[in-house]
């Protein structure tokens, strides 16, 4: 179960860009970004060493690890399946410590209080994650994994939620990153993770890209020179990205930031470089190329397709930095031309917001939980379930009483057959219908308090159907009750039948007569020594009617059997909703790795 933190932590480390943002786990606020640099949300995925004094240094992250003057080495694009042999951290860990250790010295009272939840891509394997997991662990930190494309179906499901919940019942998330394009398939609450498109990120564009500037300018010396100095490959990759990025977006390539930043070694590529990537039309020439990241993405939607068989997606959800590209959305549409397809307002923050979500989601569903569990110890509850019961036997019995009185219905009995006794007893004190008035006063009485709950946490009451099953532990236990009782009530309704049958002429001479096996056999050893002992016959019919009476009314429910059947009862209705719980934490969370 996931402990009752105050705030949830959502960290997408992107194979381009990353991004932080937290939420309060109380509450339906919605979730905080973490802003740093000049790019907003956005933080560039590079990792550096800045060179210090006396020959020490420090990492550096985002933008500042491109744009520092002494920056001995940078990477990007170092998101990629960690190796499970290893001891040594993967740069993707390194940059999650560093910008997890700056957000916190900025909100340490986040830090005191919270979980942090990870993505990772969705086509990773098994061992891929827990690799992944226990290097983040290292951190000392509360760490949780979870599916990206996953978290991005939460966030686009609580969008929608308060407005419209149609389409959502099967939906197929494409999450478009830089190293990976993930799918994930939502069908009845319950989350599929399609192991496909692991290997086609939109960073295929930009290594693309920088073959073709490395082959424009083969014959440059200056530009290949340049270009074998450490950390150059890097740079020319960011740069493609830029201005890929531009290209789509219509933003401006921060160009004369990178030149005043980079080292100088680098500019001999640099200004070249950019002046034939803007000649370039990326998104024909490039994405829309022959063989290019297009063709690529159709081929793998024709292998969700063809995973998904006849589940075909009422709605596609596109997350992911890469889903801005037009051709995206013109594929989706394409291979399911049945589904509506959605753009998230603020794609490259879809997983990030979802993860905290996905955090929120699974603190309620603790709390909910837990709240559940403790409604069968209010006093209140017990109480309707205790007198709901005693009010059923107290049925039970006046319906046999008055069925005793009234006419012999039950026939002769073989009072070594238990089942058959039980079964009689069964019927004549009508349990069915017993149990049936009873489950729906209880349902009319229990159901107003889980509800109170469900609302506390936003469940509406037409998403949270209760419906109280009564354990058979019930009937049972009123049975129980009454058969010890059963010989001397079937003696007593033995002198009625005989009555009614002799009629009171009869009757009388009887009580003189020398056939006593005839009496016997016809009423009962015991119930022939209740007709002679009281001697008249109205005394005999009285006296019947009196025991029937009497030994009912003594026929009382155990009071430790009426707490335990309480208790029982109190399990079986917070086992419902505990059902209900695991529904929604399913949905939510069910990759979510401990």
């Amino acid at each position: 179960m996931e402990p009752d933190v105050r705030y949830a932590v959502g960290l997408d480390i992107g194979d381009g860009e990353s991004s932080l943002c937290w939420l309060e786990t109380r509450g339906r606020g919605e979730a905080r970004v973490y802003n740093r640099g000049t790019k907003g949300a956005a933080i560039l995925t590079a990792l550096g060493r800045e060179r210090l004094d006396q020959g020490d240094y420090r990492h550096l992250i985002g933008e500042a690890a491109v744009l520092t003057r002494n920056v001995l080495h940078f990477s990007v694009n170092f998101k990629n399946r960690p190796d499970p042999d290893t001891l040594n951290p993967p740069d993707a860990v390194r940059f999650a410590r560093i910008l997890l250790t700056e957000f916190f010295s900025e909100h340490p009272e986040v830090r005191r209080d919270c979980m942090v939840y990870v993505g990772h891509p969705t086509g990773w394997d098994a061992v891929s994650v827990a690799a992944y997991r226990r290097h983040l662990s290292s951190t000392n930190l509360p760490v949780r994994l979870v599916a990206e494309s996953q978290s991005a179906l939460v966030h686009v499901r609580d969008r929608r939620i308060e407005r419209d919940t149609r389409g959502l019942d099967r939906v197929l998330v494409v999450d478009i990153g830089s190293s990976t394009t993930d799918f994930t398939f939502v069908e009845d609450l319950i989350p599929r993770n399609l192991p496909l498109g692991s290997d086609l990120g939109c960073r295929v564009i930009d290594d693309r890209l920088a073959g073709m500037v490395r082959q424009a300018f083969a014959g440059d010396k200056a530009f290949t020179e340049a270009l074998d100095q450490d950390g150059a490959e890097e740079t020319l990759r960011l740069l493609c990205r830029w201005a890929k990025e531009a290209q789509f977006t219509r933003d401006d390539v921060r160009l004369q930031d990178l030149q005043a930043g980079c080292d100088t070694r680098f500019v001999p590529f640099m200004n070249p470089s950019f002046g034939w990537l803007r000649g370039v039309d990326i998104p024909l020439r490039v994405v829309r190329a022959p063989g290019g990241w297009a063709e690529r993405f159709s081929n793998v939607l024709t292998g969700v397709r063809d995973a998904l068989g006849s589940a075909e997606p009422e709605l596609v959800v596109l997350t992911g930095g890469g889903s801005r590209m037009p051709v995206v959305r013109e594929l989706c549409l394409k291979a399911f031309p049945n589904a509506s397809v959605e753009h998230d307002e603020a794609p490259s923050l879809a997983v990030t917001r979802g993860l905290a979500s996905v955090g929120r989601h699974r603190v309620n569903v603790a709390r909910f939980r837990h709240d559940i569990l403790a409604l069968k110890d209010r006093p209140e509850f017990e109480d309707r379930i205790r007198t709901g019961l005693l009010d059923a036997f107290d049925q039970a019995r006046s319906i046999l009483l008055t069925r005793l009185l009234e006419k012999a219905e039950a026939g002769p009995v073989d009072e070594q057959d238990e089942q058959d006794i039980d079964a009689l007893i069964h019927r004549l004190t009508g349990m069915d219908e017993v149990l049936a008035r009873l489950q729906i006063r209880l349902n009319a009485e229990l159901t107003p308090m889980a509800l109170g709950i469900c609302r506390s946490y936003d469940i509406r009451d037409d998403q949270f159907a209760l419906d109280i099953v009564l354990p058979g532990v019930i009937g049972t236990a009123i049975g129980a009750r009454i058969r010890p009782k059963w010989r001397t009530l079937r003696a007593a309704q033995g002198v009625l039948e005989a009555y009614a049958s002799l009629g009171s002429v009869g009757f009388y001479a009887l009580r003189f007569a020398t056939a006593g096996a005839k009496w016997s056999r016809k009423i009962g050893v015991a119930g022939a020594a209740v007709a002679i002992g009281l001697g008249l016959p109205h005394a005999a019919l009285t006296g019947a009617r009196t025991l029937i009476r009497t030994t009912l009314e003594k026929a009382e429910l155990d009071p430790a059997e009426v707490t335990g059947v309480v208790a029982q009862v109190a399990d079986r209705i917070t086992a419902q909703m505990d059902r209900r719980a695991q529904e929604v934490e399913r949905f939510v969370s069910a990759t979510a790795l401990p």
